[in-house]
C-alpha cells in the first residue's frame, strides 16, 4: 500500500503520533535493546550542497522495521524527495510505502511540539498559556508543517513569521489569515515583536546563525530543526551557551557528529527529549527559569512511528 502526500495528511493522526514518539524517544533514550537504530548515512552529492540520506530501524518490541530514503537538493523544488517503507520485522514483509516529504514534515514538527509540551507547557500559568506567542522563522516545507501541527494542537494568542523569501512568508500567511485571529509577518529578525515570542521554530537551511541572545527573552523555548550538517547552523554561539541556557537533542549520538549549532558552538548538552519523558524532576532542572533549545536532526524512530501510524490506521479501520 501506497500513502502519498494527501494521504499521509488524512490518515496521520497527531495525537497518535505524539504517543508513539514519546514512547520510542523515552525507550531510545534508555537504550532499549529492542529498539536497533544505526547513525544515518549521508552521501554528498557532486558539490556538497546535495545529499542521499539513508535511515533504517527497527523496533522489535512493537514488530516493525523501517527505512527511509531521501535526496536533499536545495535548489530543487520540492527541496526533499523520497519514500519510507514499513516492514514485519517477524515475517520481513513489506507492510506499506509512503511519501517521505509529507511524512518528513510531519514527524520533525511533531517531535518539535512534543519538546515544547514538556520544556515549555509545563512550566507555564494559565495565564501564561493564554497570551502565549509563536514565531516561525522559514516559511517553506518545515515551516509549514510546524505552524499547521502547532495551531492545531494549541491556541496561540499571536503568530509571527518571517522568511528570507519575503513571498513565502505573505504566502503562509494568508493561507492561515481565516483561521488564526493574529498573525503577522516580522520586517526583520531585530523586530521587537521576536523578543516577545514565547516558542521559535527555525526551519531553514542556513549555514549562518539568524538568532542570537540578545534577539529572544529569557526563558523562550527554541525548536531548532533546519540544520543537519557540521556546516549548517540557525543559532549564534552566545545563545547557545549562555548560563541561561539548556540545549536538549532528540540524539546526544547524531547531534555530535551533525548538528552545526552543537560542533560549532561546543555546547554541553543537557539531557536527550527522550529523557524528559515521565521525568519530572529532571525536567523541572532543566527548563525552570531557563531558555530551552531543542536541536533536532531527525532521527529514524520518527519516521517509524509516522509509519505505524499510518499503518495501523488502516488496519484498524
Amino acid at each position: 500500500m501506497y500513502f502519498d502526500e494527501s494521504s499521509v495528511k488524512q490518515y496521520l493522526s497527531l495525537p497518535s503520533l505524539l504517543e508513539i514518539l514519546s514512547d520510542v524517544l523515552h525507550r531510545y533514550s534508555k537504550h532499549d535493546p529492542s529498539l536497533q537504530q544505526p547513525i544515518r548515512s549521508v552521501l554528498p552529492i557532486d558539490d556538497q550542497q546535495n545529499f542521499l540520506l539513508n535511515k533504517p530501524c527497527i523496533d522489535l518490541h512493537r514488530g516493525y522495521m523501517c527505512v527511509k530514503t531521501i535526496t536533499y537538493f536545495p535548489a530543487s523544488s520540492p527541496t526533499i524527495d523520497g519514500v519510507v517503507s514499513l516492514f514485519d520485522s517477524k515475517t520481513g514483509r513489506l507492510l506499506l510505502t509512503a511519501d517521505a516529504k509529507e511524512i518528513t514534515a510531519q514527524r520533525t514538527a511533531a517531535t518539535s511540539f512534543l519538546a515544547t509540551q514538556l520544556l515549555a507547557f509545563s512550566k507555564w500559568t494559565d495565564d501564561e498559556k493564554n497570551r502565549a506567542c509563536l514565531t516561525i522563522i522559514g516559511c517553506s516545507v518545515q515551516g509549514h508543517a510546524h505552524l499547521e501541527v502547532f495551531t492545531q494542537l494549541f491556541k496561540w494568542n499571536k503568530v509571527y513569521l518571517w522568511s528570507r523569501n519575503v513571498k513565502n512568508a505573505i504566502d503562509l500567511q494568508s493561507k492561515y489569515a481565516s483561521r488564526l485571529k493574529h498573525i503577522e509577518i516580522l520586517k526583520d529578525l531585530n523586530d521587537i515583536r521576536l523578543q516577545e515570542t514565547d516558542v521559535i521554530c527555525t526551519c531553514t537551511g542556513s549555514e549562518q546563525a539568524l538568532i542570537g541572545l540578545k534577539q529572544v527573552k529569557k526563558g523562550v523555548h527554541i525548536n531548532a530543526v533546519g540544520s543537519f550538517s557540521p556546516k549548517m547552523r540557525e543559532l549564534a554561539d552566545d545563545l547557545m551557551i549562555s548560563e541561561d541556557t539548556n540545549v536538549v537533542v532528540d540524539s546526544r549520538e547524531s547531534a555530535i557528529k551533525e548538528a552545526g549549532e552543537i560542533i560549532q558552538s561546543k555546547v554541553k548538552i543537557a539531557a536527550e527529549v527522550g529523557e524528559l519523558v515521565n521525568n519530572e524532576v529532571l525536567l523541572q532542572e532543566i527548563s525552570q527559569q531557563k531558555t530551552t533549545i531543542f536541536k533536532s536532526v531527525g532521527l529514524a524512530i520518527e519516521d517509524l512511528a509516522a509509519a505505524i501510524v499510518l499503518h495501523e490506521s488502516k488496519t484498524n479501520a
